[in-house]
């Protein structure tokens, strides 16, 4: 693996990403992302130095992200590292890293102490996809759609993005397209395949 191509950000918690990003402001950084659905997280930089923050509900989160160039690449290195020293991948409890299928863009480890490292693809094609999950222009399936997917790889609530997509699946009206149901079966079907 080319080591020299990641990068790693600490992921500090906060109380509330308005104040929190507000007050870092105040010390002349600049907000170059916000979002506050379906959690709050937010990055301030300044002189090309960053600093990322989520909100969080449970005492003694940790996290970290870890930027690669290859994330598949990297998943399967070190799924193949946990399978040669553990006889198996964790993908549930702690530790553990979370399953990665085709076409996703991150995956995450949790360490034996609970710490999570969030393993993201430098230039992260899906980050438009998660971004704008409800606007006006989206169908009922495609903001289903959507919202599977934040909670499958950004929160691993696989029974929760199976129930979005069961629910958007059954309601099916005209305006859905072949290609958008085809997609959603396809996603429902990969969070019930075995790791």
């Amino acid at each position: 693996m080319e080591l020299e191509n990641w990068t790693t950000v600490p992921v500090l918690p906060c109380n509330s990403i308005a104040e929190t990003l507000e007050f870092w402001e105040n010390l002349g950084f600049t907000v170059t992302y916000r979002q506050d659905r379906p959690y709050q997280y937010g990055v301030i930089e300044r002189n090309g130095h960053q600093l990322h923050f989520a909100r969080v509900k449970t005492a003694g989160y940790t996290g970290c992200l870890m930027m690669v160039a290859d994330v598949a690449r990297v998943y399967d290195a070190f799924s193949k590292a946990l399978k040669a020293k553990l006889g198996r991948v964790p993908v549930t409890g702690v530790p553990r890293i979370s399953r990665m299928r085709p076409g996703q863009s991150r995956f995450t480890i949790t360490d034996v102490s609970g710490n999570s490292v969030i393993v993201i693809q430098i230039g992260e094609k899906d980050q438009v996809e998660y971004e704008d999950a409800d606007p006006a222009t989206l169908t009922p399936l495609q903001k289903a759609i959507s919202l599977a997917l934040r909670l499958r790889d950004f929160k691993e609530d696989y029974p929760a993005a199976a129930k979005v997509l069961d629910l958007a699946l059954r309601k099916i009206d005209a305006r859905e397209t072949s290609e958008d149901q085809a997609r959603a079966v396809a996603i429902r079907k990969s969070l019930e395949d075995p790791v």
